[in-house]
């Protein structure tokens, strides 16, 4: 987890954007409600005949953009979040295709605490899960050699220029040198200089006998001008990325590792669909950095995986529809100094006289603490990336 802030230097945000023709919009906002009522961040619509879907921001709204075919029809729109009920609605599609809006309350569907969990050969519950899942992720290997994958995602940036302006040099300097290695550099140094950057693409990517090849990259969009070697860059952050192999197989080592130095204790289990999840949980007791992972019985596979510190977040679903897989992948990565109100920042400059040792970054932080201040704006810098995948059987 301490290599977190590093690693967020190479991976840069997003907002889901959908690769169908766009004749109709259906835009909403999901909430969820336990005790009271607040935004079902990340919550998924999904229309399973069109197997696509649209993944929630962090306020709970989402944009799913519809084919031409769906003018004057009726869809079944399916929203869903792990550890609530999910909810189906039929909204009707103009035929002139218009934007339609709606609203959704989620139900919390709580979760069966599993009271005795007995294994054969006497382990830890959540151990036996976790070995199970590498085991089938082994066996399954030959699953990720075989496949395609039609793929939309953003990058940009907020506030990076402000939070490398206080990132001591040498923290700077690796995560460079790490971006390097990943020949992301162009495109790292270039939004440590220059702020909110946005840019959308897609690709196919075809996977045979082990061998990736990515095709039809496109920049959809982009919001500056930006150099063309920054612009390569932009279309290759997802030929760095192997998400289906990191939650089917082929890249479980870091799992397997991770696990046998961390301890997960079992929290419970829930139903989705004729599924039983166990949710795994480790929290290092040192700091605030944590992991979940939701396991589907039986067949051991990753349902979900969420790591998170603070307000950080890497969120990753699998979804089934039958000869393929729908995956949206939600990373939300935020500085120490994330969201600060304005009425708040006198508070969050006595933490940084506190935390930050160094004078220099001690000064350069409350001066641009006390900046916001006085313009009268929160302070809220992130990095936040999002990914649409639908993946086939070849």
């Amino acid at each position: 987890m301490k290599n977190f802030s590093v690693i967020s230097l190479c991976l840069l945000c997003a907002l889901l954007w959908s690769p169908v023709a766009k004749a109709g919009t259906l835009r909403g906002h999901i909430d969820k409600r336990d005790t009271v009522v607040s935004p079902a961040a990340y919550a998924m619509a999904y229309v399973a005949e069109l197997r696509t879907g649209a993944t929630a921001d962090e306020n709970g709204d989402f944009t799913l953009a519809l084919p031409e075919s769906c003018n004057g029809r009726t869809l079944r729109v399916e929203y869903s979040l792990i550890g609530y009920a999910t909810t189906e609605k039929d909204i009707v599609i103009p035929a002139s295709g218009q934007q339609v809006t709606d609203e959704v309350l989620l139900d919390f569907a709580p979760i069966m605490l599993a009271a005795s969990y007995v294994t054969a050969d006497g382990k830890d519950p959540a151990e036996y899960i976790l070995s199970q899942v590498w085991k089938t992720a082994d066996k399954n290997k030959k699953k990720v050699k075989n496949y395609t994958a039609d793929v939309v995602y953003t990058i940009g940036t907020h506030e990076l220029p402000v939070v490398t302006s206080v990132l001591p040099g040498f923290t700077l300097m690796m995560g460079k040198i790490a971006a390097g290695f990943m020949g992301l550099g162009p495109l790292v140094d270039y939004c440590t200089k220059h702020d909110d950057l946005k840019a959308t693409v897609s690709l196919h990517r075809v996977v045979k006998n082990g061998v990736r090849k990515d095709s039809n990259q496109e920049i959809l969009e982009i919001t500056q001008d930006v150099p063309k070697n920054v612009q390569n860059n932009i279309k290759n952050v997802f030929g760095k990325i192997d998400l289906y192999g990191m939650l089917y197989g082929s890249n479980n080592a870091w799992g397997r590792k991770f696990t046998r130095r961390s301890t997960f204790v079992l929290e419970g289990s829930y139903n989705y669909g004729d599924y039983i999840i166990d949710v795994l949980h480790w929290k290092d007791p040192n700091t605030d950095a944590e992991a979940t992972i939701h396991v589907i019985e039986d067949l051991w596979q990753i349902l979900k995986v969420q790591v998170g510190r603070q307000e950080e977040a890497v969120l990753c679903e699998a979804r089934d529809y039958g000869g393929g897989i729908f995956m949206p992948v939600s990373f939300v990565i935020k500085p120490a100094l994330t969201r600060v109100k304005v009425k708040d920042i006198p508070k969050a400059i006595e933490r940084v006289k506190v935390e930050i040792r160094d004078k220099t970054i001690r000064k350069r932080a409350i001066k641009l603490l006390e900046g916001y201040q006085e313009r009268g704006e929160d302070f809220d810098p992130y990095v936040l990336a999002r990914y649409n995948v639908r993946y086939g059987v070849e």
